[in-house]
């Protein structure tokens, strides 16, 4: 575990913290208490921590490179936050106040596509239901914001999910009617905003659907979510010249989801690795795609025995460079699990119970979970309101 050199102020008892639990060189797991690792000196041997977490917060994590992370959640005020490094040290920015963006919704969900080409873009959505962009161009030298109001007002009840490519940056979510609307661009019109229901005629989204996206090349887009039969329906989208399609992956062989089931998909240079799920037995399951899609279970031992998740559990995903799967997920036990994959060489670790790690906080269903993969290997962020320094 590390910790910042200097004794914290204003904490005591329990309070909310952002944890990352991340592989070391030789394979083992530490952990770190991130809004003590990133806080700030404010006198000889005092440290203000990094504002604390809301547990209804959304979250959403980015890592690239030999060992960048970035994350975000919203603090206890609706501020929205990140905790950053390259691989030497915590820092953290308030946008709220540096950019003087609104504060997000209660239990806003947040979302990025991740760094491409020195470019990354984070969606959240403010208390009157409208979409607010952050946009860092490393060419510009840092943040930009754009509050958008001409785009449709996102539902209380929907998810963000986001990607980028080659030709740009892409953010979907669920409208008052059930449609799945893709927003394409930043910035002063023209901004291309898709109904993609009506477009590509796509079935009607369970109520309690996940959204997952992931994009990668010139214009390659797919988009996961689950209709009202808990089936797991794929988006694919080539471009303007050849348009959208999509499957209804139950025919493929995947299993129903778990109503409607969180939902994390893992894609590489060359596309989608594969995408997490829980199934209606609340076990988790990963959909692999190599040419085909197909089914691999989770276990926790080679004797077979299979995990149970958390009733308020996320998932979260991630692929290495050499095309490894990693899942994780909060099983019943409340304990942070992670697998790692192909089911011919698969692994599995009770983080919980291997690190001593703090409960992981019991937040709403896809509440904050993520994982990321780096050159340093997999980092594991949640949220704990039993932290230790």
């Amino acid at each position: 575990m590390a910790t910042a050199g200097a004794r914290p102020m204003g904490v005591g008892g329990g309070y909310p913290a952002v944890i990352e639990v991340a592989q070391a060189p030789d394979g083992s797991f530490q952990w770190t208490n991130l809004n003590i690792a990133a806080g700030r000196e404010v006198g000889r041997g005092l440290l203000r921590p990094a504002p604390f977490p809301a547990l209804t917060s959304g979250f959403a994590a980015a890592g690239w490179g030999t060992d960048s992370r970035r994350v975000y959640y919203t603090n206890t005020d609706g501020a929205v936050m990140e905790l950053k490094t390259d691989g030497s040290g915590w820092g953290y920015q308030n946008f709220t106040s540096s950019l003087g963006v609104p504060v997000a919704r209660w239990n806003s969900p947040l979302t990025t596509g991740g760094m491409r080409s020195g470019t990354m873009m984070v969606y959240y959505v403010d208390e009157g239901g409208g979409l607010i962009v952050l946009k860092f161009m490393k060419s510009e030298g840092g943040w930009h914001s754009d509050i958008a109001g001409y785009i449709p007002k996102v539902p209380a009840t929907s998810p963000l999910a986001a990607l980028q490519n080659g030709r740009g940056r892409f953010v979907y979510f669920f409208n008052k009617n059930g449609h799945v609307i893709e927003v394409e661009g930043f910035g002063k019109p023209p901004r291309r905003i898709t109904d993609l229901t009506n477009f590509a005629h796509l079935p009607a989204p369970s109520p309690l659907s996940g959204l997952a996206a992931t994009g990668w090349d010139n214009d390659r887009r797919r988009i996961y979510y689950a209709d009202t039969d808990d089936n797991l329906i794929e988006m694919v989208g080539y471009g303007d010249e050849h348009g959208w399609s999509w499957k209804n992956l139950a025919g493929w062989g995947i299993s129903r989801l778990e109503d409607g089931s969180p939902l994390a998909v893992a894609s590489t240079d060359g596309g989608v690795k594969g995408v997490a799920l829980f199934d209606r037995e609340s076990e988790p399951l990963w959909a692999n795609w190599d040419g085909g899609w197909s089914t691999q279970v989770i276990y926790t031992t080679r004797r077979g025995a299979r995990p149970v998740v958390a009733a308020n559990s996320s998932v979260a995903c991630a692929a290495s460079a050499d095309r490894v799967p990693w899942v994780s997920f909060v099983a019943e036990d409340n304990h942070l699990a992670l697998w790692r994959g192909p089911e011919s060489d698969w692994r599995w670790w009770d983080l919980t119970a291997e690190l001593k790690l703090p409960a992981a906080a019991r937040v709403a269903t896809q509440g904050p979970l993520a994982l990321v993969h780096t050159q340093g290997g997999p980092r594991v962020y949640y949220l704990t309101d039993e932290p230790e320094f």
